[in-house]
């Protein structure tokens, strides 16, 4: 099949200089892994921001996040942190969306990935539910050829007796429903036991690998032209949306015949507990029925969605920013504690903006990379002949 041609809206007028987005010749590994496994703390060793930001933004891992890294020998990468497939606020089919329009947009731009990098605790005595899940979905997402680029690391050894550690280590290595297919298909086991030590060891074994890898759903949305609910991932969150409708129908059921019942025997209390419920159930039937159409987007549709929903985020934000900045304004310097408590979430929150501002230029139409100093001038509509490079003060 022919590569989709890629005609998005129109998003600004002229070209929109990007120098620190990520280009094709950068260093871009994808970090994953349930909720709480450790995927911020990891990233934070290699990012001079700060990324543990807590006084009322989503964490770090809602949304996926570009953030420009420095390793210990000067070299500049980029670490992708990306929400896991266990979100309690949010659906699979929300973070399938957000993780799979980035993914696509990339590769749209021929940004590879070098690697993934795939956390898990140790501490873990067994793998839940969610834990099962995103491991489902994450060798969805990657499929078989791009195993060999994948890194799986334990996180948290200090929190856990040796022995125990090690026991559960060769049980994820060594059963059938864990990582055995994982590594049998090239995927390298680590351990991210010594904070940036080992983290350092992970990630210069992907750069020194040298093998950029494009994952299934790269190449099932973009070189396929498949809508999202065609997907390998799309279709494991479907077959999940279908159990539950299912699950739904039953209740109703249920409720309806405890309903009737509950008339004849004129019970009012049973009666209003049941409509409760009933409305609770029938909201949940909507939300299902809800991702089940978001799931026949098509790529085209999906970064058109994606983008309102990004510049929806980025104004807030904005807002954010304009907010702390009025409340230091009027903070008397006297009050010291709450001066500089503002004046690190003003940091923070700008620091945000910057970092979601790098996802934009994967919004746009075309991108044209400086040969000299590799900075991003991003354009919509026809490209111009030549483009003006206002860092090396030369056209290319």
């Amino acid at each position: 099949m022919m590569k989709p041609s890629f005609s998005p809206p129109p998003y600004s007028d002229g070209p929109s200089q990007e120098s620190q987005a990520p280009t094709p010749n950068d260093i871009v590994i994808a970090v994953m892994g349930i909720t709480g496994a450790g995927k911020t703390t990891f990233i934070q060793h290699f990012c001079r921001q700060d990324l543990n930001v807590g006084h009322g933004l989503q964490s770090c891992t809602s949304k996926v996040e570009i953030v420009p890294c420095v390793m210990p020998n000067g070299k500049k990468i980029f670490l992708i942190d990306t929400p896991g497939f266990d979100d309690t606020y949010r659906p699979d089919t929300d973070i399938l969306r957000e993780i799979a329009d980035w993914l696509a947009q990339a590769y749209q731009f021929h940004v590879r990935l070098t690697g993934i990098i795939y956390l898990h605790r140790i501490t873990d005595v067994r793998i839940g539910g969610s834990g099962m899940k995103n491991l489902r979905m994450f060798r969805k997402l990657c499929g078989e050829r791009g195993l060999g680029s994948v890194v799986l690391a334990t996180t948290m050894w200090s929190l856990c007796p040796a022995v125990d550690a090690c026991r559960r280590e060769d049980q994820l290595v060594h059963q059938n429903d864990l990582w055995k297919y994982l590594v049998g298909h090239g995927a390298r086991v680590f351990r991210q036991d010594d904070d940036a030590v080992s983290g350092q060891q992970i990630i210069n074994y992907l750069i020194n690998r040298a093998q950029p890898v494009t994952l299934d759903i790269q190449r099932e949305m973009v070189d396929q032209g498949l809508k999202l609910g065609e997907t390998s991932a799309g279709r494991e969150v479907q077959e999940e949306l279908e159990k539950l409708q299912q699950k739904h129908k039953k209740e109703m059921c249920e409720i309806r015949q405890e309903m009737e019942e509950a008339i004849r025997e004129k019970d009012e209390e049973r009666q209003e507990e049941l409509r409760e419920y009933r409305a609770q159930v029938d909201r949940q039937m909507t939300q299902a029925a809800e991702q089940t159409r978001q799931l026949e987007a098509s790529r085209e549709q999906l970064r058109r969605e994606m983008k309102e929903q990004h510049s929806r985020e980025i104004e807030q934000l904005r807002n954010e920013v304009t907010r702390r900045q009025q409340e230091l304004e009027r903070t008397s310097k006297e009050n010291n504690d709450r001066y500089r408590e503002l004046q690190k979430e003003l940091k923070d929150y700008k620091d945000k903006v910057g970092r979601s501002k790098m996802k934009e230029g994967f919004y746009f139409e075309h991108m044209r990379t400086c040969p000299s100093c590799s900075t991003g001038y991003l354009y919509n509509g026809q490209l111009p002949s030549t483009t003006f490079c206002y860092r090396c003060m030369k056209s290319f």
